[in-house]
């Protein structure tokens, strides 16, 4: 976005172009379908069927361990297994669908197959006491492994056959069950037991439970291809068993992402959902994520007041995530092993004192998006030499999404951190000083391209790889980096780098700044357009009670301000959250929360009390059909509640007086807030305005640049600052365009080349004075302003 300062008397303005939203986001049709692909399906009890004699996927054995042939789709038949379940939990398999009914006298036959355990009862939503007996069905369906499970009466296992199930026990609502992780794709998956029953466990109370290894985001994270085989699976369901009263969502983590975004993108796949530790989307998480490590290496190899950043409470005013000094997490205490280890070379590295969630964490998991020399799958050794054709990234793996470079072939990327000003919240406050402020943008540069990425070094590669990439690097035989290894000829401190550093650019000098990403704005738009980003904008409403064991005290990753970032799309998305309902449950200082499991009963509970009232209304209003007991709420470790009701989380995303439960629970903030970025956390790339536009609008504060600092912040940011009072670079939804004219007439600010209809608004001091809409030439007058003013477009 281009910037021009105008003067008028009196007046310092900014005008800014936004243009309406546009329509909702649209299904894929066709879409393309991943290869190399790891079939898996053999080691969870079906059969592969062949399908090339070329040698193109997994090879398939016949019972002598012959290969008979190969196969690239990974489809197999499905098959149905009979568990019971004793008094400890555990289940028995007690027939497959190969050995036909049982016969025998019912139980006993049973419990003859249990060696010896008990058969356990449970008790369903309606108050009957059953027999706990599962039907568990197995397949395949778009190529990942399905599940769905069902109590059955012991008859069925005696008697009956798969193909005409009971429904008996059944209480008529589906469970489907999400899970998370971070994951790269080109496999089948793994299956989880977990899916069999829910967790927490609801098939006991009669709920079937669906899940397919595609709505796993630990074997990849394309959530496209997640929502496209869920809605595969509750067709199959729905053909099996009928329609269900009503499908509820449950998962955590990559698993609550699934809830956000399929209720988006699949409107009629969920009629209610209880995301777990939730985040919105997990393509926006990777903006701020990705910010970590760039952050970290600065602070550790190049600041030049290193004890003030080696205070762990202050990295909060970089990164925004929750530090702690003193507190000493796991990734922490590697750390300092990994330190010693590396010190008896003789390398100088400091210690950690406290940690971060950036290191508890995120650690590692940025290689793991970004690095296509480091992220690999357990399957993958099944595709012999076919996985040299894999680009081992996030992106690749959504590459649908975010499209791909036709110059190099790989995955488009949508990061950026070009006009970021990191630590301008802080600098504002008087938490750092405008010298740390300048040294801090100066210095800290952005990632580089996928292609000329390095392999990652110590400590993410074993001793053989390192000395290869060293070896690479060098142009060198392995055999001289041992040496150079040994007489100290490499320096043991660049070989030890958590953070990336030798993918980063960096500052060159004292007097030019170091490079700082450009993003890919097609892979932006192709990410909101396609569904991989959560907007906010739900075509169809239903019920949501996010339920979030708090674990700020412990820096885990699952930080807790994401469940209000969900909320606060979905009030700029549609206008309002009226549906949307946060539980908070306490947990110990090791990050143990005894009582999430029952509080997440009780949340399935009440969404079963929500969908009852709603189906007594006429009008379909989900808000109004919500139960008291539904209401947002904080609970304390032991399960109590603390506080409940419509104003306890007040405070966080308006400005009304803090909530109950908001001053229990403190949230922390990101490193695109600290540097002045909204609340939404979904700006992949900002629209810039001139350093002489961001001091016209306060943005420094107090701060008043001299000389000497106004050229140093124009010559970092060459192309100028974020304008987060714009939307972002290449978001469908409100594009700014960029060939907007401004002139002066008389007192009379006119302005030409807007798209017809577009909004256009005149800020002063970043407040929004006036707006008007541009006409069917797109052209906009404001009469009587007065002052310097600069127009952003």
């Amino acid at each position: 976005m281009m910037v021009s300062k105008h003067s008028l008397p009196g007046l310092s303005l900014l005008v800014g172009l936004y243009l309406v939203p546009v329509p909702g986001l649209s299904e894929n049709a066709g879409p393309p379908v991943q290869y190399p692909f790891a079939c898996t399906a053999q080691d969870y009890g079906l059969e592969l069927v062949v399908d090339n004699q070329e040698g193109v996927g997994v090879a398939v054995h016949d019972p002598d361990g012959k290969v008979k042939g190969y196969s690239r789709d990974c489809r197999a038949g499905t098959r149905t297994w009979y568990y019971a379940v004793d008094t400890d939990g555990e289940r028995h398999r007690v027939r497959d669908q190969d050995e036909g009914p049982l016969g025998g006298e019912g139980m006993e036959a049973i419990e003859e197959r249990m060696d010896g355990a008990f058969l356990a009862n449970t008790e369903l939503t309606d108050g009957r006491e059953v027999a706990y007996l599962i039907r568990h069905e197995r397949g395949v369906i778009n190529r990942f492994i399905y599940s769905i499970s069902m109590l059955v009466p012991p008859e069925e296992i005696t008697a009956s056959r798969p193909e005409a199930p009971s429904h008996d026990n059944w209480n008529g609502r589906l469970l489907f069950q999400f899970q998370g992780g971070v994951g790269i794709g080109h496999t089948q998956g793994r299956f989880s037991h977990r899916g069999i029953t829910g967790r927490p466990d609801r098939l006991a109370r009669g709920y079937a439970v669906a899940f397919s290894t595609a709505n796993r985001t630990g074997d990849h994270y394309n959530t496209l291809v997640g929502g496209r085989t869920a809605v595969e699976l509750k067709e199959h369901f729905i053909d099996s068993h009928g329609e269900p009263d009503y499908t509820v969502g449950l998962g955590g983590s990559g698993g609550a992402v699934q809830h956000y975004l399929y209720a988006q993108n699949h409107p009629g796949l969920l009629d209610a959902a209880v995301p777990q530790r939730s985040y919105p989307d997990m393509a926006t998480q990777a903006i701020h994520v990705s910010d970590c490590s760039l952050l970290d290496y600065w602070m550790e190899r190049e600041a030049s007041d290193p004890d003030f950043w080696a205070d762990w409470d202050n990295r909060q005013l970089l990164q925004g995530f929750n530090s702690i000094e003193g507190y000493m997490g796991r990734n922490a205490r590697r750390m300092v092993r990994l330190s010693r280890i590396v010190g008896l070379f003789g390398a100088e590295l400091r210690r950690p004192t406290g940690s971060s969630e950036c290191m508890e964490g995120w650690l590692g998991l940025l290689p793991l998006a970004f690095n296509p020399h480091f992220g690999s799958e357990a399957n993958w050794d099944l595709l012999e030499d076919q996985v040299d054709d894999i680009e081992r990234t996030h992106f690749s793996d959504a590459r649908e999404a975010y499209g791909t470079d036709p110059e190099t072939g790989l995955a488009r990327r949508p990061w950026d951190n070009t006009g970021v000003q990191y630590g301008l919240r802080a600098m504002v406050a008087g938490e750092i000083t405008p010298e740390q402020f300048l040294e801090v943008n100066h210095e800290v540069g952005g990632w580089k391209p996928t292609k000329r990425m390095r392999p990652e070094l110590l400590p993410f590669t074993y001793p053989g790889d390192l000395i290869t990439t060293l070896a690479e690097d060098r142009d060198w035989p392995r055999w001289r980096v041992v040496v150079e290894l040994i007489t100290g000829g490499l320096a043991w401190e660049e070989l030890f780098d958590p953070w990336g550093g030798r993918n980063q650019w960096s500052a060159p000098d004292e007097t030019t700044a170091a490079r700082r990403t450009q993003a890919d704005v097609a892979a932006i738009t192709g990410a909101i357009e396609s569904g991989l980003v959560f907007t906010g904008k739900l075509d169809r409403q239903i019920p949501i009670i996010d339920v979030r064991d708090y674990l700020e005290r412990v820096l885990d990753m699952h930080n807790a301000r994401q469940s209000f970032v969900a909320r606060a799309r979905l009030e700029a998305g549609q206008g309002h959250a009226a549906t949307h309902r946060v539980w908070f449950a306490d947990a110990d200082e090791d990050g143990v929360s005894p009582q999430i499991e029952e509080i997440s009963h009780q949340a399935l509970d009440a969404i079963a009390l929500w969908m009852e009232k709603l189906a007594g209304r006429d009008d379909g209003d989900v808000a109004a059909a919500a139960p008291e007991v539904a209401d947002d709420a904080c609970f304390s470790a032991d399960g109590s509640v603390i506080a409940t009701g419509s104003g306890v989380w007040d405070g966080i995303i308006d400005d009304r007086p803090e909530g109950e439960c908001t001053r229990e629970f403190p949230l922390h903030s990101t490193s695109r807030l600290e540097a002045g970025g909204p609340f939404t956390d979904d700006v992949f790339k900002c629209h810039t305005m001139s350093v002489e536009s961001a001091i016209a609008e306060g943005l420094y504060g107090e701060w008043t640049p001299s000389e000497a600092q106004f050229e140093h912040l124009e010559a970092i940011f060459p192309d100028g600052v974020c304008d987060y009072g714009l939307p972002g670079v290449g978001d469908p939804r409100a594009d700014v365009p960029g060939s907007v004219t401004v002139e002066i007439d008389n007192r009379r600010l006119v302005v030409t080349g807007a798209r017809p209809g577009a909004e256009i608004l005149v800020r002063k001091d970043g407040r929004e004075i006036e707006r008007t809409r541009a006409d069917g030439d797109g052209r906009a007058v404001f009469d009587g302003l007065e002052g310097t003013f600069v127009v952003a477009q």
